[in-house]
Parts: structure tokens; sequence; C-alpha cells
């Protein structure tokens, strides 16, 4: 009786330790399958750089700093357990993949991944300067792609998609529909994505991006009584990109003062609108460019022009939107790029005199 108390003993304890090298197994499996899944389920794109002769330790690194990797244990682990012959290049990799398919992307398997060129736009410029970056980084003519955004059917396809794109951008007088909607930024295109469609969709995706955040804001941004469109908001912007430095309180103070002539109402008379305008850029506006009849003039017209002047970075749209409130209904910057305010025209007009350098 005895012996067999003892024997079942055993057997409980040896059902137990089995129970916990069950578990232990269990959830080390568990953690690995978690530890080399993807980081996320949203689509983000990343794009990731591998040197020439990194070592299978030094690419999983590399994706850990990027934000990819949700183990670099369980990826080393991963690493051990297979064999790869990894290819230096520039990758397209994205936070919904997991371990295993970044990486075979790297070793060169799905030539969609590889980036084979970039194209970088700045903030501050326009539809023209755009085309002329994406022709010679892509080699697409430049008058097809002013062609392309001038379409309106294209145009409608992407008002339809896009919440930030209205009608407004089809009114007449405008000189190219999606001035100031595509976002300043560095694109890395690939083979199937180095046409006009894919590359503005890029742009597009990233204004959506930027926006997001403000989406409210935006859509209930007021001056006075009025609530502002988001072509308007845009448009508000865009000048504020031009007129301002890239010092975050000038352009605060900027927006305020634009807003104040709004509210007056006085004509905005900036001659940034001027000149985009006439399709010129230069800091000396004279009587002749002045009295040029476009709707983008704000020496002839009334309110805000016709449309954004130049693409708008996100800094600017959230000065924008925390305008600064003042006094003042003018200013003026000097070759040192101070920024002086006037609540008076015979104030401004001294600001101007003492300080002009053109």
């Amino acid at each position: 009786m005895e012996m067999l108390k003892e024997m079942d003993k055993k057997r409980k304890i040896l059902a137990l330790v089995l129970i916990v090298l069950i578990c232990l197994i269990g959830g080390t499996l568990v953690y690995y399958f978690h530890g080399i899944s993807a980081v996320s389920h949203d689509d983000k794109e990343i794009v990731v750089s591998i040197p020439k002769g990194s070592s299978g330790n030094d690419i999983i690194e590399i994706l850990d700093k990027n934000g990819l990797i949700q183990s670099p244990l369980c990826a080393k682990i991963y690493l051990k357990m297979n064999s790869f012959h990894f290819q230096s290049n520039c990758y397209i990799l994205n936070k919904n993949m997991d371990l295993s398919k970044m990486l075979s992307i790297i070793e060169g398997q799905d030539k969609e991944y590889i980036s084979n060129t970039k194209i970088t736009v700045v903030d501050g410029h326009t539809i023209v300067d755009y085309a002329k970056t994406i022709e010679k980084s892509t080699g697409i003519a430049y008058h097809d792609i002013i062609a392309k955004w001038a379409d309106q059917n294209y145009l409608k396809t992407l008002i339809q998609e896009y919440w930030f794109l209205t009608d407004d951008i089809l009114q007449d007088g405008i000189y190219y529909p999606l001035e100031g909607y595509l976002a300043p930024e560095t694109y890395f295109l690939t083979q199937e994505t180095t046409n006009i469609e894919s590359i503005t969709k890029m742009m597009l995706d990233q204004t959506e991006k930027h926006l997001e955040k403000y989406k409210k804001q935006l859509q209930s941004f007021q001056i006075g009584q009025k609530t502002l469109t988001i072509h308007e908001m845009m448009t508000l912007s865009s000048i504020v990109q031009r007129e301002s430095p890239s010092n975050s309180e000038d352009r605060r103070l900027i927006a305020g003062v634009l807003i104040n002539r709004l509210n007056k109402p006085m004509r905005l008379q900036s001659d940034v609108t001027v000149n985009y305008g006439n399709q010129v850029t230069k800091v000396d506006v004279n009587y002749q460019d002045l009295n040029k009849d476009t709707l983008y003039n704000t020496y002839r017209h009334d309110g805000l022009p016709v449309g954004p002047i130049s693409s708008v970075s996100t800094h600017v749209i959230q000065d924008v939107l925390n305008y600064k409130t003042s006094d003042y209904y003018y200013f003026f910057a000097t070759k040192e790029q101070k920024v002086l305010y006037a609540k008076t025209f015979e104030k401004h007009q001294e600001n101007v005199s003492k300080n002009k350098w053109y």
C-alpha cells in the first residue's frame, strides 16, 4: 500500500513537472512568435538604409532603431535558425511587416520594396518647383506632370478620396489646383511607384498624415464670425509660409496681422501673393507688378487670394491655428530677417524708409 502511494505521488510530481515544462515551452513559443511578429497593424512605411557589409546583427540593430522589431533577442534567435544572404540597399519597409517578410526583402527577393531614387521637395516651394524636381529625379516630363495635375477628371477622383481636397481647387483663376496640398518631404520611390499618379498619392497621403491631427481645428477655424473653408485655411497658411522667417513667434504674429486686416476689413496687400500671380520671385515689387490683375493680387482684390501660393509645412499650419493677437496691421522684414511691426500706416512707412534694403 505504501509503495502504491509513493508511486502515485511520483506520478503526480511528474505530471506537475510536465505541466510546468509545457507551460514554459508554450510561454516561450508565444513570446518568440510575438517577438518576430509585426510591431503594428497600421500601414506606416519606414525607409531603411542597409550599408554595405552589414551583418545580420547589424541589420537587426538597424531595424530595432527604426521601431520595426518587437524583440531584438527573438530576432537574433530567428537569424540563428535561418540562413540569409543580405543585400545592401535602401528599402521601403512597413510597420505591419513581420520579421520574416522584412528579412526576405533585405535579401533583395522582392524588387518592389527597393528604393531606386528619392525626391525631396521643400516647404515654401511651388507646384512648378515640384514638377521640375520630379522630372529631374524620375525622367517624367515636366509638361506631363503639370498636365496630370490640371486634369479635371483626375482631380475629381482625388477630391473623392481626400477630405481636405474640395471643389474649391477647381475654381476659375487658380493656376495649379494642387498648389499647397502636396506635402514637403523626402519621398523614396521604387520601380512600382515611379509614375506621377503614385508619386501624387504618396504626397497627398503625407499631407493627410500631417493634417489629420489638426482636422477639427482646421474645420472650425474662424475669422470674426466666418468659419474658413479648408481651402481658405491652406491659402492663409501658404501666405504666412512665404511671408515669414523661420521663427515661430514671428509666424504667429504675422498670421495675426493678416487676420487683423481680414477682420477690419482691409486688403491684405501682400507682395508674395502678387509675385505668385505674376509667376515671379522677387523682393522689389513695383507699380507695374501691382497693376497686373490676377485673382492672387491682394492689392486689387479683397480677402484671400483664389488659392494657396506654395507648399506649407506642418509648423506653419500649427502657428496659424495658434496665431498671436495684437494691435498690428503692418509688418516689414529687414535684411537681417528681423520683423518690424506697426499699428499705423505712418509708422509702417517710417519702418520701411529706415530699413529698406532692396
